[in-house]
């Protein structure tokens, strides 16, 4: 137990780090921008936890997943050496308050209840835990916490290989396993047009130098773009980055994509002058999927694109 000025000092760095958590929940990748956005974004069947190894996988994917997990690990370390409790009663106050969190990020609209989030939070929460009850004494000192830190990165990675494992049994188990990742613009257009930068070229979005490296929506297509795509099932997600580039001052607009007809994600993006987002992950579910559709709408005089899509990917459905 930390005891003291070590008990002062460490309640004052958790208390920095949940605000600095708050932050990135609530303004962190430019959510504020999403607030106009009227539409309560939920997700409450889970995809399988998404922990997974990085060998073969998209970095910057892995990157946001693998932090939901590593940045609540210090609460189940720490709370528990500040104030006594057992593993169900820390674990459900913990829940609980992941649960109000992603509540009010739905409620906002800088967000989404996001049934995965929860799960790779309290995962991350649980891991913590463990690791430093497995150390039985002197966890107050600077040895003492250096064999936790060490057993909870043992911990992790086991833990991460045990999850991927388990995810890759399911899957396998219900038929529906990953496949290749193919490029949108290698799909033939049902209806509607659309132009791709065949140049790839390089741009800033939010003083992040972004180079496409599959494909990249051309500016030369009109302000407001709608597209369709045929499917035929064979699908499980389209993936893919979005962002207004830096040398648009002020511009916004917003990407829906629509499945069988049906509003499945949309998102909007904003540039105010210096005000101004980054690089943006995006993922849908089109599992099942006959058509995708992509409408791509300016809300400004702008007659061409502000936001672009770039890497934008398929999933298949592995046979």
């Amino acid at each position: 137990m930390f005891t003291g000025k070590g008990r002062t000092f460490t309640i004052t760095v958790l208390a920095a780090y949940t605000v600095l958590l708050l932050y990135y929940f609530y303004f962190g990748f430019n959510r504020i921008s999403h607030a106009n956005n009227q539409e309560l974004r939920l997700d409450l069947i889970p995809d399988g936890i998404p922990l997974y190894l990085p060998m073969g996988r998209d970095l910057d994917n892995w990157f946001f997943n693998f932090a939901n997990f590593a940045a609540f690990l210090p609460y189940g370390i720490l709370i528990p050496l500040l104030f006594p409790c057992r593993f169900l009663r820390f674990i459900g106050l913990f829940l609980v308050s992941i649960v109000l969190i992603e509540t009010v990020q739905m409620l906002t609209r800088l967000g989404s209840f996001d049934i995965d989030d929860v799960l790779m939070n309290t995962l991350g929460a649980a891991v913590g835990f463990l690791a430093q009850k497995l150390v039985s004494r002197s966890k107050d000192t600077i040895k003492g916490m250096s064999k936790v830190i060490f057993i909870a990165v043992l911990l992790s990675f086991g833990t991460t290989v045990v999850v991927q494992e388990m995810n890759h049994f399911f899957a396998k188990a219900s038929k529906i396993e990953e496949g290749r990742q193919i490029g949108l613009n290698e799909l033939t257009i049902n209806a509607g047009s659309v132009s791709w930068d065949t140049s790839l070229a390089g741009f800033e979005a939010g003083s992040d130098k972004v180079k496409p490296k599959i494909n990249l929506y051309s500016r030369d297509n009109p302000g407001t773009n709608t597209f369709t795509y045929r499917l035929d099932g064979k699908y499980l997600k389209i993936s893919g980055y979005a962002a207004i580039p830096d040398d648009i001052s002020r511009g916004a607009g917003t990407i829906i994509f629509a499945i069988d007809g049906e509003d499945m994600d949309t998102t909007s993006y904003m540039a105010d002058g210096a005000e101004r987002g980054g690089p943006q992950y995006f993922e849908t579910d089109i599992q099942g999927a006959k058509e995708l559709t992509v409408k791509i709408m300016n809300e400004d005089q702008n007659p061409n694109t502000n936001v672009l899509l770039w890497d934008v990917t398929l999933t298949e459905i592995k046979d």
